[in-house]
């Protein structure tokens, strides 16, 4: 019965954690990061509300993840022998690290670029803020896939958080690739180049 309880609360905090992410990252992609598309109150609005859910879901995802490491003790001392728990304890930790950052840091910046304000002032930011999606994104999915993949019970600890250390430093070095460095970008600059684009037009 609790565990069944648990289970259940583990996987909807995945659920709604991933999806609040996913939702939230897209946001942040296609409005913050483009020159293009504005980013407003509403989308500002829309990330709080995703950020909430998130925190909610973090909650969740410990107290479901405690409660199964205890049932599991309960029924076989060994069970927290098992390496794979450990890993995504450490995925989790680091989750959770970040999404501190992400309310401290990042929504506060959010706030002020909904107003009209820079996002990025120096490269050393650009490079946090890179990471954290990074960690964010990748961290999610794995936890995800780690909490539901049996066959992966026999693996070592080294073996399955290296892979997750490896892909999320791969995306954020990627990230420069695929989108420039977004160091002391004013909107109203960028609104006042459209304004001028489309008069021409």
């Amino acid at each position: 019965m609790w565990k069944l309880i648990a289970t259940n609360i583990h996987i909807l905090s995945l659920a709604a954690a991933l999806g609040s992410t996913l939702v939230a990252e897209h946001i942040i992609l296609q409005r913050v990061l483009s020159s293009r598309k504005p980013f407003s109150t509403d989308f500002y609005t829309v990330i709080q509300f995703v950020s909430r859910i998130t925190i909610l879901a973090l909650i969740g995802l410990w107290l479901s993840g405690i409660a199964f490491v205890w049932l599991g003790y309960q029924e076989d001392p060994k069970y927290i022998l098992n390496e794979k728990i450990w890993a995504k304890v450490t995925i989790v930790l680091a989750l959770t690290i970040n999404g501190i950052y992400i309310h401290k840091k990042i929504l506060p910046r959010l706030c002020e670029v909904s107003k009209g304000n820079a996002f990025i002032h120096s490269s050393i930011e650009s490079a946090l803020f890179r990471l954290s999606v990074c960690i964010s994104i990748i961290g999610w999915l794995m936890a995800t896939f780690y909490g539901t993949a049996k066959l992966l019970n026999t693996y070592q600890y080294l073996s399955l958080i290296i892979p997750y250390i490896s892909i999320v430093i791969q995306l954020w070095m990627l990230s420069y690739v695929f989108y420039s460095d977004t160091t002391n970008v004013d909107w109203r600059e960028k609104k006042a180049i459209l304004l001028i684009e489309k008069k021409d037009k």
